[in-house]
Protein backbone atom coordinates (compact mmCIF):
# COMPACT_ATOMS: atom_id res chain seq x y z
CA UNK A 1 0.00 0.00 0.00
CA UNK A 2 3.21 2.34 0.67
CA UNK A 3 2.69 3.81 -2.86
CA UNK A 4 -0.33 4.67 -2.40
CA UNK A 5 0.10 6.67 0.24
CA UNK A 6 2.89 8.27 -0.66
CA UNK A 7 1.66 9.73 -3.75
CA UNK A 8 -1.97 10.61 -1.95
CA UNK A 9 0.17 12.65 1.10
CA UNK A 10 2.27 14.28 -0.93
CA UNK A 11 -0.89 15.71 -3.81
CA UNK A 12 -4.53 16.69 -3.65
CA UNK A 13 -6.20 14.42 -5.88
CA UNK A 14 -6.21 15.74 -9.56
CA UNK A 15 -9.07 16.45 -11.67
CA UNK A 16 -9.11 16.90 -15.67
CA UNK A 17 -12.72 16.09 -16.59
CA UNK A 18 -15.68 18.34 -16.04
CA UNK A 19 -18.96 17.28 -15.23
CA UNK A 20 -21.26 19.94 -15.61
CA UNK A 21 -23.79 18.45 -12.54
CA UNK A 22 -20.95 18.24 -10.59
CA UNK A 23 -20.12 22.50 -11.14
CA UNK A 24 -16.38 21.09 -11.11
CA UNK A 25 -13.47 22.93 -12.37
CA UNK A 26 -9.96 21.94 -12.85
CA UNK A 27 -8.28 22.70 -9.84
CA UNK A 28 -4.68 20.74 -10.27
CA UNK A 29 -2.54 23.65 -8.87
CA UNK A 30 -4.15 24.54 -5.91
CA UNK A 31 -2.41 23.50 -2.43
CA UNK A 32 -5.00 21.20 -0.12
CA UNK A 33 -4.83 24.23 2.22
CA UNK A 34 -6.40 26.45 -0.86
CA UNK A 35 -8.62 23.82 -1.41
CA UNK A 36 -10.20 23.32 1.76
CA UNK A 37 -10.15 27.16 2.58
CA UNK A 38 -14.13 27.44 1.80
CA UNK A 39 -17.27 25.78 1.18
CA UNK A 40 -16.49 25.64 -2.14
CA UNK A 41 -13.44 23.77 -1.88
CA UNK A 42 -14.80 21.02 0.46
CA UNK A 43 -17.45 20.26 -2.55
CA UNK A 44 -15.09 20.59 -5.39
CA UNK A 45 -13.00 17.77 -3.10
CA UNK A 46 -16.08 15.63 -2.97
CA UNK A 47 -17.16 15.86 -6.77
CA UNK A 48 -13.67 15.13 -7.65
CA UNK A 49 -14.24 11.41 -5.68
CA UNK A 50 -17.14 10.80 -7.24
CA UNK A 51 -15.77 11.69 -10.67
CA UNK A 52 -12.93 9.59 -9.99
CA UNK A 53 -15.67 6.85 -9.36
CA UNK A 54 -15.50 6.17 -13.58
CA UNK A 55 -12.16 5.47 -13.53
CA UNK A 56 -11.84 2.16 -16.06
CA UNK A 57 -10.16 0.59 -12.42
CA UNK A 58 -13.54 1.09 -10.82
CA UNK A 59 -17.22 1.68 -11.68
CA UNK A 60 -16.26 2.93 -15.23
CA UNK A 61 -15.06 -0.50 -16.40
CA UNK A 62 -13.54 -3.65 -13.97
CA UNK A 63 -16.22 -3.11 -11.31
CA UNK A 64 -19.36 -2.64 -13.22
CA UNK A 65 -19.06 -4.29 -16.30
CA UNK A 66 -16.14 -5.63 -17.28
CA UNK A 67 -13.53 -7.74 -14.86
CA UNK A 68 -16.44 -8.26 -12.01
CA UNK A 69 -19.06 -9.57 -14.62
CA UNK A 70 -16.53 -12.00 -15.76
CA UNK A 71 -15.84 -13.54 -12.90
CA UNK A 72 -19.84 -13.47 -12.21
CA UNK A 73 -20.13 -15.48 -15.19
CA UNK A 74 -22.17 -12.68 -17.47
CA UNK A 75 -20.31 -13.25 -20.68
CA UNK A 76 -19.28 -16.35 -22.65
CA UNK A 77 -15.22 -16.07 -22.28
CA UNK A 78 -13.98 -18.16 -25.62
CA UNK A 79 -10.05 -20.14 -25.20
CA UNK A 80 -8.73 -18.50 -28.62
CA UNK A 81 -5.99 -15.94 -26.96
CA UNK A 82 -5.61 -13.89 -29.87
CA UNK A 83 -9.01 -13.15 -29.49
CA UNK A 84 -9.66 -13.17 -25.60
CA UNK A 85 -6.58 -12.07 -24.49
CA UNK A 86 -6.25 -12.67 -20.64
CA UNK A 87 -9.46 -13.03 -20.33
CA UNK A 88 -9.26 -16.59 -20.61
CA UNK A 89 -7.39 -16.60 -17.58
CA UNK A 90 -10.10 -14.72 -15.40
CA UNK A 91 -12.89 -16.73 -16.58
CA UNK A 92 -11.21 -19.97 -15.43
CA UNK A 93 -10.68 -18.16 -11.78
CA UNK A 94 -6.51 -17.90 -12.68
CA UNK A 95 -6.24 -14.88 -10.07
CA UNK A 96 -2.38 -15.11 -10.13
CA UNK A 97 -1.01 -14.31 -13.95
CA UNK A 98 0.90 -11.48 -13.98
CA UNK A 99 -1.60 -9.64 -15.97
CA UNK A 100 -4.11 -9.85 -13.34
CA UNK A 101 -2.19 -9.53 -10.28
CA UNK A 102 -1.62 -6.15 -11.99
CA UNK A 103 -5.13 -5.41 -12.63
CA UNK A 104 -6.32 -6.47 -9.34
CA UNK A 105 -3.79 -4.00 -7.70
CA UNK A 106 -4.94 -1.31 -9.54
CA UNK A 107 -8.21 -1.40 -8.29
CA UNK A 108 -7.23 -2.15 -4.80
CA UNK A 109 -4.71 1.31 -5.08
CA UNK A 110 -7.64 3.37 -6.77
CA UNK A 111 -9.95 2.54 -4.35
CA UNK A 112 -7.87 2.89 -1.36
CA UNK A 113 -6.44 6.45 -2.68
CA UNK A 114 -10.13 7.79 -2.97
CA UNK A 115 -11.12 6.33 0.63
CA UNK A 116 -7.74 8.61 1.79
CA UNK A 117 -9.59 11.84 -0.15
CA UNK A 118 -12.57 10.49 1.75
CA UNK A 119 -10.42 11.47 4.90
CA UNK A 120 -8.91 13.90 4.01
CA UNK A 121 -11.83 15.71 3.75
CA UNK A 122 -13.33 14.58 7.21
CA UNK A 123 -10.80 15.33 8.63
CA UNK A 124 -10.62 18.96 7.68
CA UNK A 125 -14.61 19.40 8.14
CA UNK A 126 -13.98 18.57 11.98
CA UNK A 127 -11.00 21.54 12.22
CA UNK A 128 -12.08 24.14 9.84
CA UNK A 129 -13.24 27.40 10.95
CA UNK A 130 -15.24 27.36 7.37
CA UNK A 131 -18.71 28.40 7.67
CA UNK A 132 -21.54 26.01 5.56
CA UNK A 133 -24.84 26.96 3.71
CA UNK A 134 -28.02 25.36 5.60
CA UNK A 135 -27.43 21.85 5.88
CA UNK A 136 -24.63 21.49 3.90
CA UNK A 137 -21.87 20.29 6.31
CA UNK A 138 -24.11 16.99 7.81
CA UNK A 139 -24.38 16.43 3.56
CA UNK A 140 -20.86 16.60 2.90
CA UNK A 141 -19.98 14.70 5.74
CA UNK A 142 -22.87 11.86 5.19
CA UNK A 143 -21.98 11.64 1.66
CA UNK A 144 -18.09 11.10 2.37
CA UNK A 145 -18.74 8.64 4.80
CA UNK A 146 -20.70 7.08 2.53
CA UNK A 147 -18.40 6.93 -0.10
CA UNK A 148 -15.81 5.44 2.38
CA UNK A 149 -17.75 3.17 3.64
CA UNK A 150 -19.09 1.89 0.01
CA UNK A 151 -15.45 1.60 -1.36
CA UNK A 152 -14.59 -0.48 1.63
CA UNK A 153 -17.42 -2.62 1.26
CA UNK A 154 -16.20 -3.32 -2.04
CA UNK A 155 -12.83 -3.73 -1.54
CA UNK A 156 -14.24 -6.61 0.86
CA UNK A 157 -16.68 -7.89 -1.36
CA UNK A 158 -14.00 -8.44 -3.62
CA UNK A 159 -10.64 -9.47 -1.55
CA UNK A 160 -12.66 -10.73 1.76
CA UNK A 161 -13.36 -14.25 2.47
CA UNK A 162 -16.69 -15.88 1.77
CA UNK A 163 -18.36 -13.89 4.61
CA UNK A 164 -21.34 -16.74 5.50
CA UNK A 165 -18.49 -19.27 5.59
CA UNK A 166 -15.30 -17.55 7.10
CA UNK A 167 -15.99 -13.67 8.57
CA UNK A 168 -13.45 -14.26 11.15
CA UNK A 169 -10.57 -14.46 8.84
CA UNK A 170 -8.40 -11.98 8.39
CA UNK A 171 -9.46 -9.74 5.02
CA UNK A 172 -8.91 -6.02 4.63
CA UNK A 173 -7.94 -2.53 6.21
CA UNK A 174 -10.35 -0.31 6.98
CA UNK A 175 -9.07 3.45 6.74
CA UNK A 176 -10.26 6.37 8.94
CA UNK A 177 -7.55 8.40 9.40
CA UNK A 178 -5.75 10.10 6.18
CA UNK A 179 -2.62 8.24 6.76
CA UNK A 180 0.89 7.66 5.08
CA UNK A 181 0.91 4.38 7.73
CA UNK A 182 -0.65 1.46 6.23
CA UNK A 183 -3.08 0.21 8.99
CA UNK A 184 -3.46 -3.86 9.78
CA UNK A 185 -5.87 -6.03 8.62
CA UNK A 186 -9.64 -6.41 10.21
CA UNK A 187 -11.42 -9.64 9.80
CA UNK A 188 -14.03 -9.44 7.58
CA UNK A 189 -16.63 -9.15 10.70
CA UNK A 190 -14.83 -6.40 11.93
CA UNK A 191 -14.35 -4.48 8.85
CA UNK A 192 -18.80 -5.32 8.50
CA UNK A 193 -18.87 -3.55 11.69
CA UNK A 194 -16.94 -0.23 10.19
CA UNK A 195 -18.81 -0.36 7.40
CA UNK A 196 -21.97 -0.39 8.91
CA UNK A 197 -21.20 1.97 11.68
CA UNK A 198 -19.93 4.73 9.04
CA UNK A 199 -23.18 4.37 7.03
CA UNK A 200 -25.76 4.47 10.00
CA UNK A 201 -23.73 7.90 11.26
CA UNK A 202 -24.11 8.73 7.38
CA UNK A 203 -27.97 8.35 7.31
CA UNK A 204 -28.37 10.13 10.77
CA UNK A 205 -26.36 13.22 8.52
CA UNK A 206 -28.69 12.79 5.68
CA UNK A 207 -31.76 13.22 7.72
CA UNK A 208 -32.44 16.35 6.02
CA UNK A 209 -31.28 15.70 2.75
CA UNK A 210 -33.80 16.71 0.10
CA UNK A 211 -34.19 13.96 -1.66
CA UNK A 212 -36.74 12.78 0.94
CA UNK A 213 -39.30 16.02 0.35
CA UNK A 214 -38.41 17.33 -3.20
CA UNK A 215 -37.45 13.86 -4.59
CA UNK A 216 -34.26 13.93 -6.92
CA UNK A 217 -34.18 17.03 -8.11
CA UNK A 218 -32.73 16.86 -11.91
CA UNK A 219 -33.44 19.93 -12.84
CA UNK A 220 -30.84 22.39 -12.27
CA UNK A 221 -31.53 25.65 -10.42
CA UNK A 222 -33.21 28.36 -12.57
CA UNK A 223 -30.85 30.88 -10.89
CA UNK A 224 -27.53 29.67 -11.76
CA UNK A 225 -26.87 28.94 -8.19
CA UNK A 226 -25.16 25.93 -7.06
CA UNK A 227 -26.05 22.32 -8.28
CA UNK A 228 -25.10 20.93 -4.99
CA UNK A 229 -28.57 20.33 -3.30
CA UNK A 230 -29.46 19.23 -6.66
CA UNK A 231 -29.12 15.83 -8.69
CA UNK A 232 -29.86 13.64 -5.85
CA UNK A 233 -29.52 10.19 -7.46
CA UNK A 234 -26.04 11.10 -8.72
CA UNK A 235 -25.16 11.36 -5.34
CA UNK A 236 -24.97 9.16 -2.24
CA UNK A 237 -28.57 10.38 -1.02
CA UNK A 238 -30.26 9.54 2.19
CA UNK A 239 -32.05 6.42 0.17
CA UNK A 240 -28.85 5.40 -1.43
CA UNK A 241 -27.17 4.84 1.68
CA UNK A 242 -30.08 3.07 2.98
CA UNK A 243 -30.25 1.14 -0.13
CA UNK A 244 -26.56 0.20 0.82
CA UNK A 245 -27.41 -0.70 4.23
CA UNK A 246 -29.84 -3.05 3.01
CA UNK A 247 -27.46 -4.61 0.24
CA UNK A 248 -24.48 -5.07 3.06
CA UNK A 249 -26.97 -6.35 5.61
CA UNK A 250 -27.82 -8.95 3.45
CA UNK A 251 -24.08 -9.90 2.72
CA UNK A 252 -23.75 -9.66 6.22
CA UNK A 253 -26.05 -12.07 7.11
CA UNK A 254 -28.63 -9.71 8.79
CA UNK A 255 -31.63 -10.15 7.45
CA UNK A 256 -33.82 -8.38 9.48
CA UNK A 257 -32.04 -5.68 8.96
CA UNK A 258 -32.04 -6.34 5.03
CA UNK A 259 -35.49 -6.23 5.11
CA UNK A 260 -36.01 -3.19 7.03
CA UNK A 261 -34.11 -0.89 5.27
CA UNK A 262 -35.14 -2.45 1.49
CA UNK A 263 -38.46 -2.14 2.84
CA UNK A 264 -37.95 1.42 4.02
CA UNK A 265 -36.94 2.04 0.41
CA UNK A 266 -39.59 0.63 -1.49
CA UNK A 267 -41.80 2.79 0.55
CA UNK A 268 -40.23 5.82 -0.43
CA UNK A 269 -40.41 4.44 -3.60
CA UNK A 270 -43.73 5.56 -5.21
CA UNK A 271 -43.25 9.02 -5.13
CA UNK A 272 -39.19 9.32 -5.45
CA UNK A 273 -37.94 6.41 -7.16
CA UNK A 274 -41.28 5.12 -9.69
CA UNK A 275 -41.50 2.31 -11.82
CA UNK A 276 -40.28 3.47 -15.05
CA UNK A 277 -43.22 4.11 -17.66
CA UNK A 278 -43.82 1.49 -19.84
CA UNK A 279 -44.21 3.65 -22.88
CA UNK A 280 -40.56 4.90 -22.28
CA UNK A 281 -39.02 1.41 -22.15
CA UNK A 282 -41.67 -0.45 -25.22
CA UNK A 283 -42.93 3.03 -26.72
CA UNK A 284 -40.02 4.60 -27.64
CA UNK A 285 -37.96 1.84 -29.67
CA UNK A 286 -35.45 4.34 -31.12
CA UNK A 287 -34.59 5.70 -28.06
CA UNK A 288 -35.92 3.55 -24.84
CA UNK A 289 -34.79 4.34 -21.43
CA UNK A 290 -32.25 1.41 -20.87
CA UNK A 291 -31.27 1.79 -17.88
CA UNK A 292 -35.00 2.77 -16.07
CA UNK A 293 -33.66 6.12 -14.97
CA UNK A 294 -36.64 6.87 -12.80
CA UNK A 295 -35.90 3.59 -10.48
CA UNK A 296 -32.36 4.87 -10.27
CA UNK A 297 -31.61 5.54 -6.61
CA UNK A 298 -27.85 6.16 -7.09
CA UNK A 299 -26.05 6.28 -10.40
CA UNK A 300 -22.30 7.85 -11.58
CA UNK A 301 -22.71 10.47 -14.32
CA UNK A 302 -20.48 9.66 -16.53
CA UNK A 303 -20.13 11.66 -20.01
CA UNK A 304 -18.77 8.92 -22.05
CA UNK A 305 -20.81 6.22 -20.49
CA UNK A 306 -21.26 4.94 -24.42
CA UNK A 307 -17.61 4.21 -24.84
CA UNK A 308 -18.73 0.80 -21.78
CA UNK A 309 -20.51 -0.05 -25.19
CA UNK A 310 -18.29 0.35 -27.46
CA UNK A 311 -15.18 -1.25 -26.00
CA UNK A 312 -17.20 -4.23 -24.59
CA UNK A 313 -20.52 -4.85 -26.27
CA UNK A 314 -20.93 -3.49 -29.68
CA UNK A 315 -21.41 -6.34 -32.15
CA UNK A 316 -19.65 -4.00 -35.04
CA UNK A 317 -16.08 -5.43 -32.99
CA UNK A 318 -16.31 -8.61 -34.42
CA UNK A 319 -13.99 -10.37 -35.08
CA UNK A 320 -12.98 -8.88 -31.87
CA UNK A 321 -13.92 -10.06 -28.71
CA UNK A 322 -17.79 -8.97 -28.12
CA UNK A 323 -19.42 -9.25 -24.19
CA UNK A 324 -22.44 -11.76 -24.67
CA UNK A 325 -24.31 -13.82 -22.32
CA UNK A 326 -24.50 -17.29 -23.46
CA UNK A 327 -27.17 -18.32 -26.61
CA UNK A 328 -28.70 -21.06 -24.33
CA UNK A 329 -28.22 -19.86 -20.87
CA UNK A 330 -30.17 -16.77 -22.31
CA UNK A 331 -32.99 -18.42 -24.41
CA UNK A 332 -33.86 -21.16 -21.80
CA UNK A 333 -32.84 -20.15 -18.14
CA UNK A 334 -32.87 -16.62 -17.90
CA UNK A 335 -35.51 -15.32 -20.28
CA UNK A 336 -36.53 -18.72 -20.80
CA UNK A 337 -37.24 -21.64 -18.67
CA UNK A 338 -41.15 -20.86 -18.15
CA UNK A 339 -42.00 -21.43 -14.31
CA UNK A 340 -38.81 -23.06 -14.03
CA UNK A 341 -36.54 -20.18 -14.11
CA UNK A 342 -39.01 -17.51 -14.10
CA UNK A 343 -37.55 -16.88 -18.09
CA UNK A 344 -40.16 -14.75 -20.15
CA UNK A 345 -39.10 -13.37 -23.61
CA UNK A 346 -41.60 -10.69 -22.89
CA UNK A 347 -39.60 -9.18 -20.49
CA UNK A 348 -38.81 -5.66 -20.69
CA UNK A 349 -34.94 -6.06 -19.82
CA UNK A 350 -34.91 -8.60 -22.41
CA UNK A 351 -36.94 -6.30 -25.20
CA UNK A 352 -35.00 -3.25 -25.20
CA UNK A 353 -31.24 -4.44 -23.61
CA UNK A 354 -31.19 -7.23 -26.00
CA UNK A 355 -30.60 -6.93 -29.54
CA UNK A 356 -30.52 -9.55 -32.46
CA UNK A 357 -27.69 -9.62 -34.84
CA UNK A 358 -27.52 -12.68 -36.59
CA UNK A 359 -27.75 -15.34 -34.99
CA UNK A 360 -26.98 -13.75 -31.95
CA UNK A 361 -28.05 -11.06 -29.15
CA UNK A 362 -26.09 -8.45 -28.00
CA UNK A 363 -26.34 -6.38 -24.78
CA UNK A 364 -27.35 -2.50 -24.91
CA UNK A 365 -28.07 -0.94 -21.86
CA UNK A 366 -25.12 1.58 -22.13
CA UNK A 367 -25.66 2.03 -25.75
CA UNK A 368 -26.16 6.02 -26.77
CA UNK A 369 -29.94 7.58 -26.57
CA UNK A 370 -31.00 9.19 -29.49
CA UNK A 371 -31.14 12.35 -27.36
CA UNK A 372 -27.58 11.98 -26.13
CA UNK A 373 -27.88 15.44 -24.46
CA UNK A 374 -30.20 13.66 -21.94
CA UNK A 375 -28.55 12.99 -18.56
CA UNK A 376 -30.08 9.41 -18.24
CA UNK A 377 -27.37 8.93 -21.23
CA UNK A 378 -24.20 9.36 -18.37
CA UNK A 379 -26.18 7.41 -16.17
CA UNK A 380 -24.09 4.07 -14.24
CA UNK A 381 -26.13 2.63 -12.27
CA UNK A 382 -25.29 1.70 -8.71
CA UNK A 383 -28.47 0.96 -6.56
CA UNK A 384 -31.67 0.33 -8.08
CA UNK A 385 -35.22 0.10 -6.88
CA UNK A 386 -35.14 -4.07 -8.21
CA UNK A 387 -32.76 -4.61 -5.99
CA UNK A 388 -34.75 -3.72 -3.26
CA UNK A 389 -37.37 -5.77 -4.02
CA UNK A 390 -35.08 -8.76 -4.63
CA UNK A 391 -33.35 -8.30 -1.25
CA UNK A 392 -36.96 -7.96 0.26
CA UNK A 393 -37.73 -11.26 -0.90
CA UNK A 394 -34.71 -12.65 -0.12
CA UNK A 395 -34.39 -11.65 3.47
CA UNK A 396 -38.15 -12.10 4.41
CA UNK A 397 -37.70 -15.27 6.92
CA UNK A 398 -36.28 -18.43 6.22
CA UNK A 399 -38.86 -19.97 4.45
CA UNK A 400 -37.65 -17.75 0.85
CA UNK A 401 -41.02 -18.28 -0.80
CA UNK A 402 -42.41 -16.06 1.61
CA UNK A 403 -40.93 -13.10 -0.39
CA UNK A 404 -43.25 -14.09 -3.29
CA UNK A 405 -44.84 -10.80 -3.22
CA UNK A 406 -41.92 -9.41 -3.70
CA UNK A 407 -40.57 -10.66 -6.91
CA UNK A 408 -44.31 -10.67 -8.18
CA UNK A 409 -44.34 -6.86 -7.82
CA UNK A 410 -41.24 -6.39 -9.17
CA UNK A 411 -41.71 -8.74 -12.28
CA UNK A 412 -45.63 -7.31 -13.34
CA UNK A 413 -43.65 -4.36 -13.60
CA UNK A 414 -41.37 -5.65 -16.21
CA UNK A 415 -44.20 -7.00 -18.18
CA UNK A 416 -44.64 -10.41 -17.33
CA UNK A 417 -46.45 -12.47 -14.81
CA UNK A 418 -46.85 -14.03 -11.42
CA UNK A 419 -44.80 -16.90 -9.93
CA UNK A 420 -46.31 -19.68 -7.80
CA UNK A 421 -43.24 -20.39 -6.02
CA UNK A 422 -40.00 -18.88 -4.99
CA UNK A 423 -36.72 -20.67 -4.24
CA UNK A 424 -32.89 -19.84 -4.55
CA UNK A 425 -32.39 -20.31 -8.06
CA UNK A 426 -35.37 -19.02 -9.24
CA UNK A 427 -34.47 -15.96 -7.46
CA UNK A 428 -30.65 -15.68 -8.99
CA UNK A 429 -32.08 -15.34 -12.10
CA UNK A 430 -34.16 -12.90 -11.03
CA UNK A 431 -31.38 -10.77 -10.06
CA UNK A 432 -29.35 -11.90 -13.43
CA UNK A 433 -32.27 -10.40 -14.79
CA UNK A 434 -32.22 -7.18 -13.05
CA UNK A 435 -28.57 -6.42 -12.59
CA UNK A 436 -27.52 -7.82 -15.49
CA UNK A 437 -24.20 -5.50 -16.76
CA UNK A 438 -24.12 -3.85 -13.17
CA UNK A 439 -21.38 -5.85 -11.57
CA UNK A 440 -23.30 -7.47 -8.47
CA UNK A 441 -23.33 -10.85 -10.12
CA UNK A 442 -20.33 -12.22 -8.53
CA UNK A 443 -21.04 -11.18 -5.29
CA UNK A 444 -24.25 -12.82 -4.94
CA UNK A 445 -23.11 -16.06 -5.78
CA UNK A 446 -20.40 -15.71 -3.25
CA UNK A 447 -23.24 -14.63 -0.88
CA UNK A 448 -25.44 -17.34 -1.17
CA UNK A 449 -21.89 -19.89 -1.95
CA UNK A 450 -23.59 -21.12 -5.29
CA UNK A 451 -22.02 -22.11 -8.63
CA UNK A 452 -21.64 -19.57 -11.18
CA UNK A 453 -23.82 -19.72 -13.69
CA UNK A 454 -21.77 -19.53 -16.80
CA UNK A 455 -23.66 -22.35 -18.91
CA UNK A 456 -27.39 -23.37 -19.80
CA UNK A 457 -25.63 -26.62 -18.61
CA UNK A 458 -25.34 -27.20 -14.76
CA UNK A 459 -21.99 -29.37 -15.29
CA UNK A 460 -19.94 -27.07 -17.22
CA UNK A 461 -20.51 -24.26 -14.18
CA UNK A 462 -18.03 -23.95 -11.29
CA UNK A 463 -18.68 -24.96 -8.14
CA UNK A 464 -18.50 -22.69 -5.51
CA UNK A 465 -15.14 -22.67 -3.43
CA UNK A 466 -13.12 -20.30 -1.27
CA UNK A 467 -10.82 -20.28 -3.65
CA UNK A 468 -13.36 -19.10 -6.92
CA UNK A 469 -14.84 -16.73 -4.71
CA UNK A 470 -11.60 -15.13 -2.90
CA UNK A 471 -9.19 -12.91 -4.68
CA UNK A 472 -5.64 -13.07 -3.12
CA UNK A 473 -5.01 -9.73 -1.80
CA UNK A 474 -2.94 -7.37 -4.20
CA UNK A 475 0.70 -7.14 -4.31
CA UNK A 476 0.99 -3.41 -2.92
CA UNK A 477 -1.01 -4.74 0.22
CA UNK A 478 0.84 -7.75 0.64
CA UNK A 479 4.49 -6.59 0.31
CA UNK A 480 4.00 -4.07 3.08
CA UNK A 481 2.71 -7.04 5.63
Amino acid sequence: MRRIFTYIAASVLLLTSCDAWLDVKPYDKMSQDELLSDEEGFIKLLNGIYIELNSDMLYGGALSVEMIEIMGGAYVIGTDNAVWGNYSDLATYQYGTEYWRSRFNETWNKAYSLILNCNLLLENLETTRVTFTGDNYKIIKGEALALRAMLHFDMLRLFGPVFSRNADLLAIPYYKEYTVVPNAQMTAREAAQEITNDLLEARILLANDPVRTEGTRLDAPSDGSSTFMYYRNLRLNYYAVTALLARSSLYFGDNKEAYAYSTEVIKAAETIFPFVDRSLVTGSPEDPDRIFSSEVIFALSHTQRNKLFKNYFDPSRIPNYVFRMDNDLMSSKVFGGGSLTGGNQDDYRYRVNWVATGANRYFYKYSDMVDTGNIRNTMIPMLRLGEMYLIAAESRSEDIGAGLAYVNRLRERRGVGNLQQLDRQILQYEYIRELYGEGQLFYMYKRMFTPVLFSAVDSRNPQPSDAIFTVPLPDTETENR
